[in-house]
């Protein structure tokens, strides 16, 4: 049996009590709650509010004299915008020492900046490792090892309709965080891009998009300004998905995420199509499912069913190396998890 912990009811209930807070949400502020001062200047003394970007960049907004009216309306609006923060901020922090996933705060901000521009209610679902902890967090299960990553995956699955967007597209969207990011150049020169990446971090976002043709090839997404990669077996991800919550340091972003039963097949799909004996991915992949089988086996067997009952001959054919391979990982110890899956292989 792999190690799953499961949280117990009192703490999946302060789980769901704060995802019902972060979903109410119209916006994500990218920036710190911060903090108000008065300040002396010369002919009065004036108000500003100081925040911080992504960046660790201070931010300040005047507010304006303190003997104003208006600047007392701003004042009382400020105040109210940190007090609904530091609800939202003590969720995450003990949400975060129960064990629950969270991504890192410059990750967090980039995605808030796409739900706050309404990717993820038009359009855009979220994928790879941050779906995957925030699957693990709505089963009310933490798993170990957890891999990091700083990989923000986002798939396409229709037309996105965006209110506004900047004129270098979804670059100056992601732009708006504070962080530096850029086009990450491809290997085919002149080709489009189909990455974002802040210079001297880590942290990339990747535009997906499912394909039937040729896979591995940029695909124009007119409405973000952008390209997406055109990725084999996606559709599998997008044949249903949930609302959810991805929890950082001290925001909650709402997103939308694969269906947990349709996340557990895709990986196992995925396994067969790495190359390389040795390539990490594999072994990441099909753990990712082997995890999500055995806690879906425990308390939501429904959930892996229905995706098991939809699955075409082409899927069915494609999961079998990769189920072989979880029911190794699996052993005797899931009964559970191993009778869904055995089938399969």
């Amino acid at each position: 049996m792999l190690p799953l912990h499961y949280f117990d009811v009192s703490l999946h209930t302060a789980y769901a009590q704060a995802k019902e807070l972060a979903l109410a949400q119209q916006a994500v502020p990218l920036l710190t709650a911060g903090s108000i001062r008065t300040e002396p200047r010369a002919g009065g003394r004036f108000v500003y509010r100081y925040r911080y970007d992504a960046a660790g960049k201070r931010v300040t907004e005047y507010l304006g004299a303190a003997t104003e009216p208006a600047t007392t309306a701003k004042l009382e609006q400020a105040r109210q915008e940190m007090d609904e923060q530091a609800v939202i901020a003590d969720y995450c922090r003990k949400l975060r020492a129960l064990g629950f996933y969270s991504a890192d705060n410059s990750t967090l901000v980039t995605v808030a900046s796409l739900f706050n521009a309404g990717v993820f209610g038009g359009g855009g679902v979220l994928v790879g490792t941050h779906a995957y902890g925030v699957l693990l967090n709505e089963l009310g299960i933490s798993a170990s090892p957890m891999a990091m990553t700083e990989d923000v995956d986002v798939v396409r699955a229709g037309r996105i309709e965006l209110a506004a967007l900047p004129d270098d597209g979804l670059l100056g969207l992601l732009k708006q965080t504070g962080l530096p990011f850029h086009e990450v150049p491809t290997l085919k020169r002149g080709g489009p891009s189909t990455s974002f990446k802040v210079r001297g971090r880590k942290l990339k976002v990747d535009l997906l998009m499912p394909t039937r043709g040729k896979p591995y090839v940029p695909i124009a997404v007119a409405e973000l300004g952008a390209h997406a990669m055109g990725l084999p077996y996606l559709e599998y991800l997008l044949k249903d998905t949930v609302t959810s919550v991805l929890i950082g340091r001290d925001r909650m972003v709402p997103v939308t995420v694969p269906h947990a039963g349709w996340y557990c097949l895709h990986k196992l799909a995925l396994y067969a199509l790495r190359t390389g004996a040795d390539n990490p991915k594999r072994e990441k992949d099909v753990l990712q499912a082997a995890v999500l089988a055995q806690a879906l086996a425990q308390k939501n067997d429904f959930l892996l069913t229905e995706a098991i009952d939809g699955m075409d001959s082409k899927l069915k054919t494609r999961i079998r190396p990769g189920v072989k391979r979880a029911l190794a990982l699996l052993g005797d110890a899931s009964h559970e998890a191993t009778g869904l899956l055995a089938p399969l292989a």
